[in-house]
């Protein structure tokens, strides 16, 4: 899977901004849990793979996906949320 260099850039300068530095990674490199059916879409439209963190060491919740101990912080999934919907309204926004 391929991400759009151009999206995923915009997508990584908009979530630095409104998460903090600290709290975005950009990978240039397959990452372990790729296989995905979002590849076939961005075979006919420019996209970005977002994944989203879930993990908390010092609450002792590891947001490993496939495992059978898998723990997620549920805190994660509002600060998803809110950065997903911030950066597609940025995006609408930058179409009008």
């Amino acid at each position: 899977m391929v991400s759009s260099p151009e999206l995923s850039t915009v997508a990584a300068t908009y979530l630095r901004g409104a998460l903090g530095a600290d709290a975005v990674m950009v990978l240039h490199a397959a990452y372990p849990f790729n296989g995905d059916d979002f590849a076939y879409f961005l075979h006919q439209v420019p996209g970005a793979m977002l994944y989203l963190g879930v993990a908390n060491p010092e609450a002792g919740i590891n947001g490993i996906p496939h495992s059978p101990d898998f723990a997620a912080d549920e805190r994660a999934i509002g600060i998803g949320v809110r950065a997903m919907a911030g950066f597609l309204s940025s995006r609408l926004d930058a179409l009008v």
